[in-house]
């Protein structure tokens, strides 16, 4: 018995549900509703340049196809509003016009500039679609993913595309990604206003042989406009690219790089040894492109065949001109900055570095680690001790580094111009903070850097540290230049020789460390001369040095004195103490005006006091972490007291033995006259009483327990506050002890400050747009600079903004070379503003076309590497036997590199009834690369 089977069970299906296909038209439908584009207005006519230079929208959205992701993109020219309401008569008279139509036939925008594109994606600005049709709202359907070649996918989303924009009556051209993204290939359509646009293209990688000229171009043209009607001569709009590579020595710019083979002359192939060097070591300048455009022709008047040709560059009526520049050309101030920062990273000692060369002068006999053993040692040589001293002398004679002496004598002589008879570069006086430069304003913005003096001796240490880094042997160089610089430093405090370069005083603690210490050196050379000139005068004149006869007092009896004077003095000599021998007054400076002691009367005096001790800044935050350290409980307190109260404790003893019999208060109204509270009473001196502040005269009191402590001893027998040798030992070990790689951390505030200095005296009034920068570079390195502890990521940004500012600078000085009129010729206010242009747009018309001032100097450029590339000498003519006959008129000028075709005509399509509609081609021509880009319309009401 057959199974009745019912047919409900199998073929249900729903013929109402949607398909994948009608979901994806309905999300495209949606996204145009929500991106209103059918409430587009018609907009205003563009201007020339407004496709480039506006400002561009771009909006996207994804969408999926049953698994096929697509990515919508809308991209819109964003105009400013214009004055004033479009009136409803001018409404009535646009109805029959829509905006795709005006773009395209628009005879203003048919080659707008191309620059990189603010999207960050790396296309370019404005989009290519642009280029080829001159639209300003269009819309693009690409996949996501992969790509879309076959065939019928293609028909499918054009179809799709078809019925959104006709559902939506979207107005604005919907354009289909086909292949790969590279290649920008679309297909696209528009509906409007009974009219239809039907966006095709070509792209092959060689040109038919039909379509190398215009006439080929204009019969293709021609023939995919098919009207029953006869058409009108065609509109033409041409330019060719002329790229102008190879660089004559006339035209040609750059900067060598420093020669030290040459240290004897009068240059280092830079301005001097003390400067860094500037600019870049190849032209910056990569490629010069010249437009020669013919905007607006009639295919009836211009010929552009095999065999003839009317497109001469010579005679174009408009050219422009494009610079492009070379990709990180290498500046030399940049590979100085980052070669010095490199070297801070690498840890090598100087023993590595220069071996024996470094222990030279401690020799096995003059080995101070151990010298008792020169006393309690036998006079008989041993035969290990011979053979030992032997081996190391013939190490150290036979070691030698790896600068030579011709190089680094000059060097030294640079850094140290004093030690020459005749010197060739003294240092300036008095030395400053900043370099003198055209800008006031960011000159004294760069004297906030932490730094050294310019032209002081760090400063020149530091540029020929890195001159010597970059040209004579890397990081062994720099630590046998520092090696010779320690030795110098050694020799100078031995020998009671001051440095030069350095200002005198104590150590300015708004500078650098390194030229804090090597103030602080000096300052220790200066106290010993003055105690080695004080101790040669006591044994030349045979007297004792602390003779006390300048102390005595001697009152002098002048004509104008008063007569009550006098008698107050006798008066006052009648109490005057009798010192005893062993009390007699020591160290007096001066008197202090008309103060007298307490209990004495005798007239105060001034004593002599030590200097107070010199510290730079990190010895300041050694002292303030030891003082930490010590706590907050009472004994910490104590002998934080204690410790800081050793200059107080040296100036009580001196005014002790200064002023014998006096008293605390006394000192307190010498020493700190805010805390002696004076009264209306008058005391048997004549002067008024008072007492102690509230502060003095608590118990326990650090001023009276250290006034008890005190004994009247002078200045000179004191235990010095600041041991002038002891501070110069630590310095020498200092400097002596550092790597390689500190010494550059040392030296790069100085070398930043010169880096800046060197950018300000290179800077050009015309380039404002640098203003910024320099102040951004300013206060980058005012900041590190001032960081106690900076790391090399931060100089490492740092060295980045300087090259971006040297590279500007450098391509700045290039164009001036090349567009250089004439040798030592002023420049016109008109070609100063043209290569002004030249360095922040894309494109810049050149002024006068090609018969201007501007435009023969091109021409010239091009001549001049036409001659070289076909060898061949300025009196003789170009060989032209194998240039095609039509570019004889050419001859100055090389084959065109891109030509570039817009072909535009109104026809009657697709019946006579139709009304005329426009037809647009776009042909651009490469020597590998041939595109057609091509908008045909043709009337959907009446066919």
């Amino acid at each position: 018995m057959n199974e009745e089977i019912d047919d409900q069970d199998f073929y249900q299906h729903d013929f109402t549900t949607a398909t994948d296909w009608e979901i994806f038209i309905a999300h495209l439908e949606k996204i145009i509703q929500e991106w209103k584009i059918p409430k587009v207005k018609i907009g205003p006519q563009l201007k020339r340049g407004e496709l480039s230079e506006g400002e561009w929208k771009r909006t996207s959205e994804n969408i999926s196809f049953a698994d096929f992701e697509f990515i919508i993109t809308r991209y819109n020219l964003r105009l400013k509003p214009l004055e004033g309401v479009t009136s409803p008569v001018e409404e009535e008279i646009d109805e029959g016009r829509t905006q795709v139509q005006d773009d395209m036939m628009s005879l203003d925008n048919d080659f707008p500039p191309q620059r990189e594109c603010d999207f960050g994606d790396g296309s370019s600005h404005p989009h290519p679609l642009v280029r080829w049709y001159g639209l300003r709202d269009f819309v693009i359907v690409s996949p996501a993913r992969c790509t879309i070649s076959d065939e019928s996918r293609v028909k499918i989303l054009l179809s799709s595309v078809y019925i959104a924009i006709n559902n939506s009556n979207c107005q604005v051209p919907v354009f289909v990604q086909i292949h790969e993204p590279q290649q920008h290939y679309y297909m696209g359509v528009c509906e409007g206003k009974g009219i239809r646009f039907e966006f095709e293209m070509v792209h092959l990688k060689r040109t038919p042989p039909h379509c190398k000229y215009l006439t080929g171009l204009l019969n293709l043209f021609k023939s995919k406009v098919p009207s029953p009607l006869s058409l009108e001569p065609v509109s033409v709009a041409v330019r060719f690219t002329y790229v102008l590579r190879d660089w004559t020595s006339n035209n040609t710019w750059t900067q060598e790089p420093p020669d030290f083979d040459i240290l004897q002359g009068e240059s280092l192939g830079v301005a001097e040894l003390g400067k860094l060097p500037f600019g870049a070591t190849f032209d910056p300048i990569s490629e010069l492109h010249l437009f020669a455009t013919w905007p607006h022709l009639m295919e009836n008047v211009v010929v552009d065949s095999e065999s003839y040709s009317d497109f001469e560059p010579s005679q174009a009526p408009q050219w422009a001109v494009r610079v492009k520049m070379a990709e990180q050309p290498a500046c030399l101030l940049n590979e100085y900055f980052s070669e010095f920062i490199q070297l801070c990273s690498n840890n090598i000692s100087m023993q590595d570095l220069l071996g024996d060369l470094v222990h030279k002068g401690t020799s096995v006999d003059t080995n101070l680690s151990t010298p008792l053993n020169l006393l309690t040692e036998s006079r008989v040589p041993t035969i290990s001790k011979v053979i030992e001293k032997a081996k190391g002398q013939r190490q150290v004679y036979a070691t030698k580094g790896p600068i030579t002496d011709s190089q680094l004598m000059p060097i030294l002589y640079f850094l140290f111009p004093d030690a020459e008879d005749e010197p060739e570069n003294p240092y300036m006086e008095p030395l400053s903070n900043y370099a003198s430069c055209d800008n006031q304003q960011l000159e004294e913005l760069s004297t906030g850097l932490k730094s050294a003096p310019v032209d002081g001796l760090i400063w020149r240490l530091a540029v020929v540290m890195s001159h010597v880094v970059h040209a004579l042997g890397d990081i062994r160089a720099a630590a046998h230049l520092w090696y010779e610089f320690t030795q110098e430093m050694r020799y100078r405090w031995e020998n009671g020789i001051t440095i030069p370069g350095v200002p005198p005083g104590v150590p300015d603690q708004r500078t650098c460390l390194l030229h804090q210490k090597l103030q602080m050196l000096n300052c220790c050379i200066m106290r010993k001369q003055i105690r080695e000139l004080a101790a040669r005068t006591c044994l030349v004149e045979g007297e004792d040095c602390e003779s006390d006869s300048e102390d005595e007092e001697f009152f002098d009896c002048s004509a104008e004195e008063p007569e009550g004077d006098m008698k107050e003095k006798r008066r006052g000599s009648k109490h005057r103490h009798k010192h005893s021998l062993w009390n007699q007054p020591v160290g007096r400076l001066s008197k202090h005006g008309n103060l007298r002691l307490l209990n004495t009367g005798e007239h105060l005096y001034i004593p002599v006091t030590q200097e107070p001790s010199l510290k730079t800044e990190d010895q300041v935050e050694e002292d303030a972490q030891v003082l930490l350290q010590l706590g907050t409980d009472a004994q910490g307190a104590e002998m934080r007291a204690r410790m800081m109260s050793a200059s107080l404790l040296s100036d009580m003893e001196s005014f002790k033995a200064a002023n014998p019999g006096s008293i605390l208060e006394d000192f307190i109204r010498w020493y700190s006259p805010r805390d002696w509270i004076e009264e209306g009473e008058v005391d048997e001196y004549g002067q008024r009483k008072g007492s102690l502040s509230a502060r003095m005269q608590i118990k326990g009191n650090m001023w009276l327990e250290v006034w008890e402590a005190a004994k009247p001893v002078p200045a000179r027998r004191q235990k010095r506050l600041f041991d002038d040798t002891r501070e110069a030992q630590k310095v020498l070990h200092f400097l002596e002890s550092q790597k390689p790689s500190a010494v550059a951390q040392l030296l790069l505030p100085v070398l930043t400050h010169a880096a800046i200095c060197r950018l300000l005296q290179e800077q050009k009034e015309d380039l404002s747009m640098l203003s910024e920068s320099f102040r951004q570079i300013i206060k980058t390195a005012e900041r590190i600079t001032r960081n106690p502890r900076p790391t090399l990521q931060q100089y490492d940004e740092l060295a980045l903004q300087v090259a971006e500012v040297e590279e500007v600078i450098a391509q700045a000085n290039s164009l001036e070379v090349k567009f250089s009129l004439a040798p030592e010729t002023v420049e016109t206010p008109e070609l100063r503003a043209f290569l002004l242009k030249l360095m922040h747009l894309s494109e810049v018309d050149v002024p006068g076309g090609p018969r201007g001032a501007i435009g023969s100097r091109i021409r010239t450029m091009f001549s001049d590497a036409q001659k070289v590339a076909q060898m061949v000498s300025d009196m003789e003519p170009l060989n032209l036997a194998e240039e095609t006959p039509w570019s004889i008129n050419s001859s100055n000028f090389p084959q065109p590199s891109i030509r570039e075709f817009v072909m535009r005509v109104w026809a009657t399509r697709p019946a006579p009834s139709s009304r005329l509609t426009p037809q647009r081609l776009t042909a651009i021509l490469k020597k590998k690369e041939f595109r057609l880009a091509g908008c045909f319309c043709h009337d959907t009401t009446f066919q």
